[in-house]
């Protein structure tokens, strides 16, 4: 059997003009070479190179090896690459969604039912999403559209409705509702990582002014310290609990209320069918 360092060995020398060179590049000796050369064709029972003094020519046997030599190459690196997928397959859950409240709502469901995985979360737009699922670089994701796919299961997770969050003194306080046309023109903090939140309230407030904070305690520190408006969400509430200085309005638009889906591929769901039921009850 040919080891794999002598393939690599004979690929290398086929992409240099001299043995010289090609030892420099593959980082072994020139005698080292010469000796693999000799063991490659001992083992092959066939004449690789073409020899002439002081150099080598590989011959149209030797172009074959070199052929067939990379494809075995190529295919170890697929090989490493799929084995490594699939023990992180076995260890690892990974989840992505289009916004970040959901995932909070998922990842205790999924550490109560399965503790000796690791969750792994994400966001990303929709059609990352989906190729991250199909490709199985995902397990789940949130969108907030159905999906139709044969391959896909999805289910409806829930109605998630923007508010205004504002300090007991502000002029929104008492109404029953507020509407984006009345806030368009203000300022507000909006923590950074909003997925399509943040487009909502760029599309629906055009002239407003947006704050943007990067770090959620960081969002959170300046919230609890500051007089500016910002926004929450019924989820967001119940993740991280209400602000003890400030008054949810509700925003009564309906593109303040977005219904998000939870897919997977229906390999997968009998594997993720006890969570599905649970998150059913939950939210």
């Amino acid at each position: 059997m040919v080891e794999l360092y002598l393939l690599e060995q004979l690929v290398g020398i086929a992409q240099y003009d001299t043995l010289a060179e090609a030892s420099v590049h593959l980082h072994v000796t020139q005698p080292t070479l010469t000796r693999s050369i000799q063991k490659i064709e001992q083992l092959f029972g066939a004449t690789l190179f073409r020899r002439e003094k002081n150099r080598i020519y590989m011959n149209d046997t030797g172009r074959l090896a070199v052929e067939y030599a990379g494809r075995i190459l190529a295919l170890e690196v697929e090989m490493e690459q799929a084995v490594r997928s699939s023990d992180q397959q076995n260890r690892v859950i990974t989840i992505g969604a289009c916004v970040p409240a959901p995932i909070f709502l998922l990842e205790p469901v999924l550490k109560a039912q399965y503790p000796q995985m690791q969750i792994v979360s994400s966001m990303a737009k929709k059609s990352e999403l989906l190729d991250g699922l199909r490709r199985s670089r995902l397990h789940l994701i949130i969108l907030d559209e159905m999906v139709s796919d044969d391959a896909l299961y999805c289910q409806q997770l829930g109605t998630e409705c923007l508010s205004l969050s504002v300090l007991p003194t502000h002029p929104a306080v008492g109404m029953d509702s507020v509407s984006f046309a009345d806030l368009d023109g203000g300022s507000f903090l909006v923590y950074h990582n909003l997925g399509v939140w943040e487009e909502v309230v760029r599309t629906q407030m055009p002239k407003a002014r947006f704050i943007m904070q990067n770090g959620m305690d960081e969002y959170t520190e300046i919230v609890n310290s500051s007089s500016i408006p910002t926004f929450d969400t019924n989820w967001a509430i119940g993740v991280y609990g209400k602000s003890v200085n400030r008054v949810s309005v509700p925003i009564r638009d309906d593109a303040a209320k977005m219904t998000f889906y939870v897919v997977c591929r229906k390999s997968d769901r009998r594997r993720f069918a006890l969570m599905l039921s649970t998150l059913s009850k939950i939210i």
